[in-house]
């Protein structure tokens, strides 16, 4: 122990005495990208961030809660983890990133020439590099742009957050629309069917069966008292319109009972009617505004202090490196 003890001390002593001797050259390093450090920070464009928060809703249909007296969820209740996931696919497409370079013009203010044999390319690099979409603990997201402009930076995220929730009610609106069509032709097609029962039902109704349980009781009440009085003439004639009660009673009964089913499902029809017609023309929003984007008038990059100490500082740290490394192959070839 008392051995190692001795070797590490010397080793120690070693490096020390190699770092002082070369303290001159160090001092020069040191300097030297000081000043490197500094003249290239200046360089360096200013960079400002603004930041905007949304929440997404759950995906219960908004128009449904609107409709329901029982309003749990879906109007005023933000998404969970699913929903997140959902909006931030949109907030990440391709068609979202078009749509806010081709409104803003975005090529241009980053100094991206069409004439570029790539410029499709570069353009979503830059929109990747300057607009960061992070979902956060709570649920909620955030846009954050950077942008050499504080006044840009807040345009560009208030313009991702405008066009996210224009497209997601887009994407909404195509469904909806489909399933309107859907749910009108069924809602014609059982119009229809109740009209044709109406009429089959007019007609049995014109041949006097109007009431038939009512027109039963008073018929065979009739009927018996015909057999009573032995009345022949009357009991014959009783005969012939229980006979066609009987025939127009049941039709009149299976006609009545369709088309108070089919009624029972023309109005929940017209309940989801209305629902697809609000879906379709999505007028509410899909998404809750926690905060807009702002401009600042604080830089968020680059932090100049901490670019001239860590450059300054590996500098000088490389350079120790380099004369140790030196100090080591010298005693090697002293030893050789």
């Amino acid at each position: 122990m008392d051995n190692n003890k001795i070797i590490l001390d010397n080793s120690m002593q070693s490096i020390a005495q190699t770092i002082w001797n070369g303290r001159t050259f160090l001092l020069i390093i040191g300097i030297v990208a000081l000043i490197a450090s500094v003249t290239a920070s200046l360089f360096i464009k200013n960079q400002y961030k603004a930041t905007a928060t949304i929440y997404p809703p759950v995906t219960n249909q908004i128009s449904k809660e609107l409709l329901t007296e029982n309003k749990q969820e879906g109007l005023t209740s933000f998404g969970e983890t699913e929903e997140m996931e959902q909006f931030l696919q949109i907030l990440n497409s391709r068609t979202l990133k078009d749509k806010v370079i081709v409104a803003l013009d975005l090529r241009t203010h980053w100094g991206i020439k069409n004439n570029n044999n790539h410029v499709k390319h570069l353009t979503y690099k830059a929109f990747t590099d300057n607009v960061k979409v992070r979902p956060t603990q709570y649920q909620s997201i955030n846009i954050e742009v950077m942008d050499r402009d504080p006044e840009w930076a807040a345009l560009i995220a208030n313009t991702v957050v405008n066009y996210s929730d224009t497209l997601m009610r887009s994407i909404k609106a195509q469904v909806a629309t489909q399933s309107l069509q859907v749910l009108e032709n069924q809602y014609k097609f059982i119009e229809q069917q109740i009209e044709a029962l109406q009429d089959s039902l007019s007609q049995v109704m014109a041949m006097g069966v109007i009431e038939p349980k009512r027109q039963a009781n008073v018929l065979y009440r009739e009927y018996l008292r015909a057999i009573e009085k032995n009345n022949i003439q009357q009991i014959a004639v009783l005969q012939q319109e229980i006979t066609r009660l009987q025939k127009g009673g049941a039709k009149y009964l299976r006609y009545s009972a369709e088309i108070k089913d089919l009624a029972e499902r023309m109005n929940e029809l017209k309940k989801s009617l209305i629902i697809a017609r609000i879906e379709s023309n999505q007028e509410i929003p899909t998404q809750f505004i926690v905060d807009r984007a702002e401009p600042t008038d604080k830089k968020a990059y680059p932090k100049r202090s901490l670019i001239v100490v860590t450059a300054t500082l590996s500098a000088m740290l490389f350079a120790a490196f380099a004369l140790l490394l030196l100090e080591y192959i010298r005693k090697l070839k002293k030893q050789a």
